[in-house]
């Protein structure tokens, strides 16, 4: 009955007043930050000295077995570390690159991941992408890390690739294509 005392004219601007409403609250919805989130941000990266060759063989690592090893055990002249954690989905797009540059230069190359998150959910995407590059652990000692690869901003994925001199030669934030990791594995090389 209220409706029906209202003139047309007040029914139309309620009417459009809901609608504006609702259209605003959708467009807030639909533009909200968690469906374009910004890059994953780790820890600040720790003051540490980076690219010499000392603390590059030296730095530590812990396989998915618990073992410490170090960055000097491998022999291949180049090295791709790539930075990334199962949860993230640029770096779940980027691994079949990673297993198709292992593949293809074979001992002239090694990739090793720095992951992060427990050990079965590393494990689990390791398993589930039959990845052929060994991981380890980089939550321990993730700040170390990001500061001695360069991976100034902290972000997932980050790939550095490291030379025969055990240098830092070429360093990438954000996804990687095989493309780009081919030019510079062969410029290396």
């Amino acid at each position: 009955m209220i409706i029906r005392a209202m003139s047309r004219k007040t029914r139309v601007g309620i009417f459009l007043g809901l609608v504006s409403v609702i259209a605003g609250i959708a467009l807030f919805q639909l533009s909200g930050p968690w469906l374009n989130p910004p890059e994953i941000q780790l820890a600040p990266p720790a003051k540490v000295q980076s690219g010499t060759r000392t603390s590059l063989e030296s730095i530590p690592l812990i396989d998915l077995q618990g073992r410490s090893q170090t960055l000097g055990n491998w022999k291949q002249p180049v090295l791709v570390v790539n930075f990334w954690a199962p949860w993230c989905a640029p770096c779940r797009r980027e691994v079949p690159d990673l297993i198709a540059l292992q593949q293809e230069y074979g001992d002239r190359i090694q990739i090793l991941g720095l992951a992060l998150d427990s050990v079965e959910n590393i494990e689990s995407f390791v398993d589930e992408y039959q990845m052929n590059y060994p991981s380890f652990l980089a939550n321990q000692h993730i700040a170390m890390y990001s500061a001695v690869f360069e991976n100034k901003s902290g972000t997932l994925p980050f790939t550095a690739i490291i030379g025969r001199d055990r240098k830092i030669k070429f360093t990438h934030t954000g996804i990687i294509s095989l493309k780009i990791l081919r030019q510079q594995v062969s410029k290396i090389l």
